[in-house]
C-alpha cells in the first residue's frame, strides 16, 4: 500500500469498511461512529432527519352507547 513512511501528525489506521491501511489523515469519521477512507466515506440519508406528521385520529363526535332495550 505504500503507507509504511512516517508523516508528523498522522498514524496508520485501518478503514473500518474495507480493511485496506490508510493515514489517519486520509480517513474520516462518519455519522455512525466508523472511521473509513474517503473511498469508502459515505453522507448521511437525508430520509434520516425528515420528522413524520402528527396524525389526529381521535373521533370529532363521541356518545355513550345505549342502554339495550328488551321488548
Amino acid at each position: 500500500m505504500g503507507n509504511t513512511y512516517a508523516k508528523k501528525g498522522a498514524w496508520n489506521v485501518i478503514c473500518d469498511r474495507c480493511g485496506f491501511k490508510f493515514k489517519s489523515d486520509k480517513c474520516r469519521i462518519e455519522w455512525d461512529n466508523l472511521f473509513v477512507c474517503k473511498r469508502c466515506y459515505e453522507e448521511r440519508h437525508p430520509q434520516d432527519f425528515l420528522k413524520a406528521v402528527k396524525d389526529d385520529m381521535k373521533v370529532p363526535i363521541v356518545r355513550p352507547r345505549p342502554t339495550d332495550v328488551f321488548v
